[in-house]
């Protein structure tokens, strides 16, 4: 991990900090941010973390296959990964952050149907977006969603406090064409159904599973990779990663100096794929801040938008 403190002329302050994902999940170095804040302020720590790995362990006796499982479908190992083509130029990327008032969140909410959580509506709109920036190459747009496992193995709370990875992203693909012309309500939909399929104890397991099948190769999700198997056509795949951070508690994180006014994750990957995290405001009121990893392209239909993604002005951050 490293820190940096950067100190204003003001009084304030930002404190950035990275880590390395294949230690811990974004849930994960929240509790961390949390413990480190409560120690400044020497208080007690509020969730003592665990690292009883026990709770991920494979099945014994193991199965006796597990292709074809949902985590089949939802990982590859990196050596079946097709390579890019050789005239292939690096992706470029543009890291955004946008405001999202909490009408505009109703409203998505409202139009996506009912049963419809304000992230599955936010999901399929961002879905739409893409769909509408596809290039002439890509014909095809896959949105995949995190999916976080702790409460879905130990429904009784045990796994609350487990520090490190316990994620899945199941996703979904359509025609560039074809999503384009979609009611948002049938979008947010499929979006339900394959979030739904992965959010269980069973999948959570299984994946545990396939891991141990694959060891010691590592694996990539196939929705950072555009879904499902290579089918030799010309055409590409435009693809995005939806993490939310809406429970994450930023709030907690105070060294002693109040609240923070500001929160925000970054993740500037070197992948093709797009990657987005909404989080709570940190002045509460049900209004987003969404951290955007995307295409130029993909920005440029974001910000033409009449509403939803909206750049940050100081009364955002400071009232």
């Amino acid at each position: 991990m490293s820190v940096q403190v950067t100190k204003f002329k003001c009084g304030g302050a930002v404190v950035g900090c990275t880590f390395d994902h294949r230690v811990c999940d974004a849930y994960s170095f929240n509790m961390f941010l949390v413990a480190w804040a409560a120690a400044a302020r020497g208080t007690s720590i509020p969730l003592p973390p665990s690292f009883n790995r026990s709770f991920l362990a494979p099945s014994s006796p193991p199965p006796s296959c597990t292709a074809g499982t949902l985590a089949d479908r939802l990982f590859l190992p990196v050596s079946l990964v097709p390579p890019p083509p050789a005239t292939a130029a690096p992706p470029t990327a543009f890291n955004r952050i946008y405001h999202v008032a909490a009408a505009d969140v109703a409203a998505l909410q409202a139009s996506a149907g009912p049963g419809r959580t304000k992230l599955e509506a936010f999901t399929a709109h961002l879905w739409q977006l893409y769909s509408r920036a596809a290039t002439p190459r890509q014909d095809s747009c896959c949105m995949g969603v995190v999916v976080d496992g702790r409460g879905r193995l130990c429904p009784d709370g045990a796994m609350r406090p487990y520090f490190g990875n316990v994620l899945t992203i199941p996703y979904g693909a359509f025609g560039a064409a074809d999503l384009r012309d979609m009611a948002l309500a049938d979008v947010a939909e499929d979006v339900h159904r394959w979030v739904a399929e992965a959010a269980t104890g069973e999948h959570f397991q299984g994946l545990v599973d396939w891991v141990e099948a694959q060891r010691p190769e590592p694996t990539v999700a196939r929705a950072y990779i555009g879904g499902g198997d290579d089918d030799g056509g010309e055409g590409e795949t435009a693809s995005c990663v939806v993490s939310s951070g809406l429970r994450l508690p930023f709030g907690e994180v105070d060294f002693g100096w109040g609240r923070p006014a500001f929160a925000s994750y970054h993740f500037p990957w070197p992948g093709g794929a797009g990657y987005v995290m909404p989080m709570p405001s940190a002045r509460g009121g049900g209004d987003w801040v969404v951290y955007v990893h995307a295409a130029p392209e993909v920005v440029k239909v974001m910000e033409e938008e009449p509403t939803v993604f909206r750049a940050p002005v100081s009364s955002d951050i400071f009232g």
